[in-house]
């Protein structure tokens, strides 16, 4: 095969090859559900119509970071929106999420930071939990 034959089908391959794994990391973080505002109601009870509970959390909690919805709010505010905590430690609480296709291949949690005093929720963000680490 002649060179120039060889080096075109290689450069085909490897854009193909780059293509492919571009996409596959895009996809990767893209939630598998669309985004669904939150509503405490459905926040607090077990995901129906065959909708994953784990994915029905991941895209309620994008949307409460998204929109900043729990910065400023009281513990008591935060506490009546999302119900108790799956942990608390010093200046935070975790909600366990659970693992959502499209989320990347992790356990996910909504995490929110508090004040010194534990009074004010200061942030909310989503961590990422490696399947190796996860509960």
């Amino acid at each position: 095969m002649p060179w120039n034959k060889l080096r075109h089908r290689l450069v085909v391959l490897l854009f193909l090859v780059v293509l492919a794994g571009g996409w596959l990391l895009w996809n990767d973080k893209r939630p598998a559900y669309p985004p669904m505002p939150f509503d405490p109601l459905v926040w607090k009870q077990p995901a129906e119509g065959g909708m994953d509970p784990a994915c029905v959390r991941s895209t309620m909690a994008l949307d409460l970071v998204e929109k900043a919805a729990l910065d400023g709010k009281s513990a008591q505010q935060a506490m009546e929106m999302l119900g108790l905590p799956d942990e608390q430690g010093k200046g935070y609480w975790t909600y366990h999420l659970g693992q959502c296709p499209g989320m990347g291949w992790n356990d996910s949690d909504l995490r929110l930071a508090f004040d010194a005093g534990m009074t004010r929720v200061l942030g909310a963000t989503i961590e990422h939990v490696a399947v190796a680490e996860s509960r």
